[in-house]
């Protein structure tokens, strides 16, 4: 048996994700001609057509999908392969990258980098970006472990394990001069008051917006922001108040550049730590799951 030929596999699996030799052609950097010549000695190595020509388009055939999610699953592979070899080429210190949703404060992210730090020899890299970039980067095996404050979904098959590492109540928060303008400290008090919140797409917001309208506290929003450093400093500058977890503004409120309005006890917020599926995982992420607690 002929054996199969990787690179022209590559190439049917940047095609067919691409959706067209064209694209595919920028892509890896050989001429389209040449492109549909190794497509062609694939499908006569295979014995089976891989793409119906339809117009200008290519579709797919039965065997094509096939052979194209055995593809994903061999260059994904690949992708992992290099990960972990990168983790480890360091002879002094293994590496773990982990990625932080924005809205996660920093405080609890600067506790999980220390801890790593103090208990294990190596490097941690840290990326930020939204919950559905950094699942994107887990899946592609660019991130180890990621921190985000959405409930893992059960039917995911790229998480390993998960870990709730914390679950608060929301404090309502502002700067002692805003605070002197209520008058009171309840809920109700907000009304009209001038807010710093999270972008809508967060879990908070939405917590935050349908607990405010069912108790009919209509707020105004000033700010919508995604980074939680920047929303604290914004509420610092006074220019609003802010609904954060505890553990978000608890070194303001101790130097009381913050002081609290009002806990909503009915109303909490999460952080949970992911690790996703992989051949080998890295050392590093399994620690930090099994061994890593919040500070209270």
């Amino acid at each position: 048996m002929v054996p199969l030929n990787y690179n022209q596999l590559y190439y049917f699996y940047k095609i067919a994700e691409l959706g067209s030799i064209a694209e595919a052609s920028k892509n890896v950097l050989i001429s389209s001609p040449a492109l549909s010549m190794q497509l062609k000695e694939l499908e006569e190595g295979l014995g089976a057509i891989l793409f119906d020509r339809v117009g200008k388009k290519l579709i797919l055939t039965d065997t094509g999908s096939i052979v194209y999610e055995y593809a994903k699953d061999i260059f994904k592979l690949g992708l992992e392969l290099k990960d972990t070899i990168n983790d480890r080429t360091d002879d002094k210190r293994t590496r773990i990258e982990i990625g932080c949703q924005d809205s996660i404060p920093k405080k609890i992210v600067d506790e999980l980098v220390s801890f790593l730090l103090t208990e294990k020899k190596c490097r941690v890299v840290v990326r930020e970006g939204d919950r559905s970039q950094l699942i994107q980067m887990q899946n592609s095996y660019q991130l180890d472990l990621i921190l985000t404050n959405s409930v893992p979904s059960i039917n995911n098959d790229f998480i390993y394990e998960s870990k709730l590492l914390l679950k608060e109540e929301i404090v309502i928060s502002g700067t002692p001069a805003l605070k002197k303008k209520l008058k009171g400290k309840a809920l109700q008090d907000l009304k009209g008051q001038p807010f710093i919140f999270p972008t809508f797409d967060t879990s908070l917001r939405q917590k935050i917006d349908t607990y405010l309208t069912h108790h009919q506290v209509p707020v105004d929003c000033v700010a919508e922001v995604e980074d939680m450093a920047m929303e604290i400093d914004l509420a610092i500058r006074g220019f609003g108040f802010i609904a954060t977890i505890r553990s978000a503004v608890s070194e303001q409120l101790k130097n009381k550049t913050l002081v609290e309005v009002c806990t909503i006890k009915d109303l909490h917020d999460e952080v949970w730590m992911i690790v996703g599926k992989r051949k080998i995982i890295n050392p590093l992420a399994l620690f930090a799951l099994k061994q890593f607690k919040m500070n209270r």
